[in-house]
């Protein structure tokens, strides 16, 4: 097999084979179940680069399991519905080994860490998390220092849980706002070899670029799949709350609940949206495409959360999703979608009350 591989490499045949499966991620844009226009499928096309610019960095840039750092996705890469308000890093890691991550805390309103099974390029083994280890639970030196080993077997002081599918260590990092906090500073290393990352086999060029595009594949699909199923689990313009199960398997911070739901809107038409938070440490909400992206944020009010939103006399918020601003201080701006999903999330909260939604004229509310 590694010759064959090798073979691959040298005329260039594994490039071709790269490109031919490369082609099967457009079927996702065509999946006649997410009721696109040709607009959606513009982003929809937009979004598989995006995946696969994920995807080669994943499997293409990874100096290995052995030799772990924490990194971002590529810019603008977003899926899942990816929080606005957070800040990703993740580490690729072998559960059999034991890790080491140092950091400091910095001033970020909220941080965890997750031991996930989250590999798109083989959906088969995505498995959901195993430990979390967030803030309020981490020691912390008197500089905001600390220290923490990842693996199976259990550690004293800061240990966060591997099992025996855990593929990658997430840093979720939230902020209230981007512009006065400082995110954490963090480091990993396996506790396991001493010696740097060996040159490049080619022999594993084939299988590196076939991860890239599987990843773009399986992703697309994952969260197409994902999407599709909110239409059994309430109408359009309403909330549902996944479990808590469904929730650990793509990933979720066990610390957050997370309302979910479709939204569609005629040219004329707001969708009022309104809750009372309960009490908790954070929450936001935010508008998505259908393929699971958030809006663009960076230019645009497309979410809000408990330090940026006006609130009423009582505690309770009022938000309005519109494609013009009526002049609410709580407008959400569609940014050219007329349709998306939408959620509301709850972060360490001690209830879980559904956002109430109602459709109105957009002339009741600039009249």
């Amino acid at each position: 097999m590694a010759n064959d591989a090798f073979d691959k490499v040298v005329n260039a045949e594994a490039w071709n084979d790269f490109c031919d499966l490369l082609k099967k991620a457009g079927e996702v844009v065509l999946r006649e179940d997410l009721e696109t226009s040709a607009f959606d499928r513009g982003e929809g096309l937009r979004y598989l680069s995006r995946l696969l610019r994920a995807g080669l960095h994943s499997f293409c840039e990874n100096p290995g399991k052995a030799h772990p750092r924490f990194r971002t996705m590529p810019e603008d890469v977003k899926m899942g519905l990816d929080n606005p308000d957070n800040y990703y890093v993740g580490a690729p890691v072998d559960p059999r080994l034991t890790y080491r991550i140092r950091g400091r805390r910095g001033t970020i309103h909220y941080m965890s860490f997750a031991a996930q099974s989250q590999n798109f390029a083989a959906r088969e083994k995505i498995a959901g998390g195993a430990g979390h280890l967030e803030d309020s639970e981490l020691a912390l030196a008197p500089d905001g220092s600390f220290e923490i080993i990842a693996s199976q077997k259990e550690q004293p002081g800061n240990w966060l849980q591997m099992n025996e599918t855990t593929s990658q260590i997430l840093l979720r990092q939230t902020f209230l706002d981007r512009l006065s906090e400082k995110p954490v500073e963090v480091s990993i290393e396996c506790l396991e070899t001493d010696t740097p990352p060996a040159p490049l086999d080619p022999a594993r060029v084939p299988g590196m670029l076939m991860g890239g595009a599987m990843y773009a594949i399986g992703c697309a699909q994952w969260f197409a799949d994902w999407v599709v199923e909110f239409k059994d689990k309430a109408p359009v313009n309403r909330f549902h709350l996944p479990d808590p199960e469904q929730h650990r398997l793509v990933g979720g911070d066990p610390n957050i609940r997370l309302w979910l739901g479709q939204w569609k809107l005629g040219p004329d038409e707001a969708l009022v949206i309104e809750a009372k938070p309960p009490r908790c440490d954070y929450w936001n909400f935010q508008l998505g495409n259908i393929w699971a992206e958030s809006l663009d944020f960076k230019t645009r009010r497309v979410h809000t959360n408990s330090h940026t939103t006006s609130y009423n006399d009582d505690g309770s918020w009022t938000l309005i999703v519109a494609h013009e601003d009526p002049g609410h201080p709580n407008w959400m701006d569609t940014a050219g979608h007329d349709h998306g999903i939408m959620g509301v999330r709850w972060v360490r909260a001690d209830a879980l009350p559904e956002p109430k939604c109602r459709v109105v004229p957009f002339s009741e509310l600039s009249s």
